[in-house]
């Protein structure tokens, strides 16, 4: 592998393009980082970079005394403290809706269900954007509706990621307000469920809330890794019958892992189950009503 030859002028800038190439490939080694892909080594940026070792190792070092980069062990990096604290700024300044909704609405799309974004608001979900459907008959609901966050699913999605002293805080009163017969009645049943989600990575209002009313909710990372936000879909029973749920529940993983990835989350925090890989296929029966089948 030879290193190309700069040009007689200009430096490191080709000629006729207003590019420093050093600078780009700092880059080019930045972007070589997902979620998927923590560690790099500079056998990998000279290989993907077509560049010498030498010069791979010259600029990974660059980026690492700059902090952008840490050594991870003999030869491979991680990404730095530098870029976390960039990132925190830029997370700072992004308005959760608007990172969001095209993913709720994507998600909308292929479901025909009403969708809803949520944040925790003390004991209660409360909904910041909501995306109706294109059924018929959906349901109807409204920006900054609050909702009992043990009996909805995007309230359990949201109150999974707390701790269990957490809980106890929210809740000192061991018994919970009751809305229907399938509501969680009480707040250790409630931890059970949150492990549940935890495990599943998603989770059900199965009439919990209404009657009539199931939904199908996922939790929405913060750059972080915090539980900080949850989108939902919610529809009427005869649609959303229970043996549909396992194929709307991968539809729901898969965009707010999406909306996640867009806020710029690397990775899920360890108690949760891995990203899902690939977009789950559209069920056919949601074809069939959308053609009027």
């Amino acid at each position: 592998m030879t290193e190309p030859t700069p040009p007689a002028t200009g430096g490191d800038r080709p000629p006729g393009q207003n590019t420093i190439i050093a600078l780009r490939r700092g880059l080019d080694i930045l972007d070589m980082f997902s979620a998927d892909r923590r560690v790099v080594g500079i056998t990998d940026i000279a290989l993907e970079l077509d560049i010498h070792k030498s010069s791979a190792s010259r600029l990974a070092a660059t980026l690492a005394s700059s902090g952008y980069l840490v050594a991870a062990s003999a030869g491979n990096y991680a990404l730095g403290p530098r870029l976390a604290a960039l990132g925190s700024l830029v997370a700072s300044r992004q308005d959760l809706s608007a990172v969001v909704t095209p993913f709720l609405k994507e998600l909308v799309d292929v479901t025909g269900e009403t969708g809803h974004l949520a944040v925790l608001d003390g004991t209660t979900a409360k909904t910041v954007q909501i995306v109706d459907g294109w059924h018929t008959v959906r349901m109807h609901s409204w920006v900054g509706k609050l909702s009992p966050a043990h009996c909805s699913s995007m309230g359990k999605a949201l109150l999974a990621g707390l701790p269990d002293a957490a809980l106890d805080e929210l809740y000192p009163d061991p018994d919970l307000p009751v809305r229907t017969p399938h509501t969680i009645a009480t707040v250790g049943k409630l931890k059970q469920e949150s492990r549940r989600i935890r495990r599943g990575g998603f989770c059900v209002d199965d009439e919990e809330l209404e009657p009539g009313l199931r939904c199908v909710a996922a939790p929405v990372f913060s750059p972080e890794g915090v539980v900080d936000a949850s989108i939902s879909i919610s529809g009427p029973t005869q649609r959303l019958t229970r043996d549909r749920m396992t194929a709307v529940a991968g539809l729901v993983r898969w965009y707010a892992w999406r909306a996640s990835v867009a806020r710029g989350v690397l990775t899920v925090p360890p108690d949760w189950p891995a990203p899902p890989a690939e977009e789950p296929p559209a069920p056919n029966w949601v074809e069939k009503q959308h053609n009027g089948s």
